[in-house]
């Protein structure tokens, strides 16, 4: 019986230990006030919403017609928007999945993208060209004619309610346009 209350009393000591710890521990990680949205984020919170438009490549050897495609953009919180991209890309169903954000600290935008054609990550970087409006945003990924790693960048020119992403593969003068995405919101019905 004495060994039970101990163990009861130990317990007792370790549960208001923990909850006490969990109730100090956000002040801990954000002594000060939470971030706050910057303008940076504010613009991707634009994103938002359905778009529906074209793929197109441009890669020699690819079909060059423009395929159907979808895509959804949610606001994930209110720094990161996760995107959810769909269309029959050379007979098949392509399907890819992204997130951006921007980072005040790095004064970069950065993002994510993974697909079900490819099993590397891309992680992306970039910079707003604040005079031309382009989001060019750098990284890595498989060419798909070598199979290996290869540097990439695609750059975004956004509308109230449309874009073109073009995408490159190489760098600078050796860079090779490889595809257009061009979308269109769509419009809720009232």
């Amino acid at each position: 019986m004495r060994h039970l209350k101990l163990v009861t009393a130990s317990f007792v000591v370790v549960a208001v230990s923990a909850i006490s710890v969990a109730a100090v521990r956000p002040a801990l990680l954000f002594p000060q006030e939470m971030p706050k949205p910057t303008e940076q984020h504010k613009m991707l919170m634009k994103s938002v919403g359905t778009w529906e438009g074209t793929l197109t490549m441009s890669m020699p050897g690819m079909p060059t017609e423009g395929v159907a495609a979808k895509e959804v953009v949610t606001a994930f919180g209110p720094f990161w928007t996760t995107s959810h991209f769909t269309c029959d890309f050379m007979g098949m169903p392509f399907e890819g999945s992204g997130l951006m954000g921007y980072d005040p600290n790095k004064e970069k935008y950065l993002g994510t993208w993974i697909d079900n054609m490819s099993p590397a990550l891309a992680v992306m970087e970039g910079e707003l060209d604040e005079e031309s409006g382009k989001l060019t945003m750098h990284y890595e990924a498989i060419n798909m004619m070598t199979g290996e790693m290869t540097p990439h960048s695609n750059v975004m020119t956004m509308g109230e309610n449309s874009y073109t992403l073009e995408f490159y593969m190489g760098e600078g003068d050796e860079a090779m346009h490889t595809m257009t995405i061009e979308m269109k919101r769509k419009m809720e019905k009232k």
